[in-house]
């Protein structure tokens, strides 16, 4: 349960803050965000808001694995950590896009400057494995007790 509740709070910091400025050869700055692309007029692009909309299922499949593990139910756990690690993965496939697209742009970048922020998601894949994997041993464990209760005639 704790692995599930650690990886909805990174999905929702990771929602907050920016992930990485762009600096063109100029020093004009661009900062991209989850929803937000601000460019070095201030003005403001909603172009990646995929991303953002990425992280929100994500943090709602969590949400209803943590919801879902609090009842035992250790087969629709296991499906939302597959679920949320699927999410994920696609949300950082996408972010390389982006990252490609930008460095693509009419302006050459010359150098990328990463957050923190963009490993958020990364520590919430490991947390949701880590929760399949205590699900899957659980539920094992339950089984193998089970079956050792024989009824003897």
């Amino acid at each position: 349960i704790l692995c599930l509740v650690l990886a909805a709070v990174l999905l929702v910091a990771a929602m907050c803050n920016s992930l990485l400025y762009a600096l063109a050869p100029n020093g004009a700055t661009y900062t991209v965000g989850n929803f937000s692309l601000t460019c070095p007029d201030g003005s403001i692009s909603y172009s990646v808001v995929a991303l953002g909309v990425v992280l929100i299922v994500a943090a709602v499949v969590n949400a209803f694995g943590l919801l879902v593990s609090l009842f035992s139910n250790f087969e629709l756990q296991k499906r939302s950590s597959i679920l949320s690690v699927l999410l994920l993965t696609g949300y950082y496939i996408l972010l390389l896009i982006y990252i490609l697209l930008i460095i693509n742009s009419d302006e050459t970048v010359a150098t990328l400057s990463f957050e923190a922020a963009i490993m958020f998601p990364f520590t919430a894949i490991v947390l949701n494995v880590l929760s399949f994997l205590s699900a899957r041993r659980t539920e094992a464990k339950i089984l193998a007790k089970a079956s050792g209760f024989r009824l003897r005639d």
